[in-house]
């Protein structure tokens, strides 16, 4: 099986790493600005991909199209990242 989940982690990443280092939610247009960065490359890979017709193989979801499956990862990936990005953390519990 081909794995067609790696944009979601790659689109992702980026805002999730930047949260995670500051310690603080990420202003929405900085939050968006690195999702953007992330989609683009992964919707430039995923054109190159579809171009030489590297994307053939099963699906996670039986028949279906896989650029279509792919084009969904980055889509959940980039809600994914936005919304970890901006959300304040929960406060620690006291023990």
């Amino acid at each position: 099986m081909t794995v067609r989940q790696s944009p979601l982690v790659a689109v992702s990443g980026a805002a999730i790493y930047v949260r995670a280092r500051v310690e603080r939610p990420l202003p929405i247009r900085r939050a968006l600005s690195l999702g953007a960065g992330g989609a683009l490359i992964a919707l430039i890979t995923t054109g190159a991909l579809e171009t030489f017709d590297a994307l053939r193989g099963p699906t996670l979801w039986g028949p279906g199209s896989a650029l279509a499956e792919t084009l969904l990862a980055i889509t959940v990936g980039l809600l994914i990242g936005l919304t970890a990005s901006v959300r304040p953390r929960r406060p620690k519990a006291d023990a």
